[in-house]
């Protein structure tokens, strides 16, 4: 029983995002500022496909440690970058007109940041059964996205008073988004280090992301089945 749930667990970055692809599949809602998020959900359906598909078989394919697939954590650099794109731009179609400018200048100065961390600091391509994830690069993504959250929070308690703020446009995205966010910020700051020193427990406590993550992917679906009622009023 415990090897089926940790097995579920284990792929829930993959089949969670059935959630709210059945929704935009089924309800098409249009709205400009969904953009992102719907091509979020494509991408990591992608991204984490790949991520799964290499920690489950590459023992099964003959791959080696000396292999470029030897293990997955170049995708969740990747994904971490398309990540933060992809919801700058997400927050950015808001329109929401506090810290406006920051927000603009976020993305570019994350770029800034990934090209210099992966130049001079930490290898992109994984080399050995660690090196390649990066806690720096997740961790920074992870603080980043928060303060979009908490910026949005704050625009609707001072100065959007007359919208009820459940139907606020993109509510429960950035609910979802601040719980996965909130929750990993720490474990991908000290993943590298607890893979290192307790692999049992970094392992372990993966299970946190991946539960996170499930909700997160809940409350896009909740959003996209929301935008859609307010289309057909």
């Amino acid at each position: 029983m415990n090897y089926i749930i940790h097995k579920i667990l284990d792929w829930s970055e993959v089949w969670a995002l059935l959630i709210p692809m059945a929704i935009l599949l089924w309800k098409n809602p249009k709205a400009t500022y969904l953009k992102p998020v719907r091509l979020f959900i494509i991408i990591f359906l992608v991204i984490n496909l790949g991520i799964d598909l290499i920690a489950e078989f590459k023992s099964k394919w003959g791959i080696t440690p000396q292999d470029f697939l030897w293990n997955n954590n170049f995708l969740y650099n990747i994904g971490s970058i398309i990540r933060l794109l992809l919801f700058s731009w997400f927050f950015i179609l808001l329109e929401q007109r506090f810290m406006h400018r920051i927000k603009l200048f976020i993305p570019f100065i994350f770029l800034l940041f990934v090209i210099i961390n992966f130049s001079f600091f930490e290898p992109f391509i994984p080399q050995g059964d660690m090196e390649g994830f990066s806690s720096r690069l997740l961790a920074t993504e992870s603080a980043l996205l928060l303060f979009y959250c908490l910026q949005y929070f704050i625009f609707l308690i001072i100065e959007d008073k007359h919208t009820h703020i459940k139907t606020a446009p993109g509510f429960w995205v950035v609910t979802g988004l601040s719980i996965y966010v909130g929750a990993n910020f720490f474990i991908y700051l000290f993943y590298e280090y607890l893979f290192v020193k307790t692999i049992n427990f970094a392992v372990t406590i993966w299970d946190v992301h991946n539960i996170v993550f499930i909700i997160f992917c809940i409350f896009i679906a909740i959003q996209f089945s929301i935008e859609n009622k307010k289309q057909t009023i």
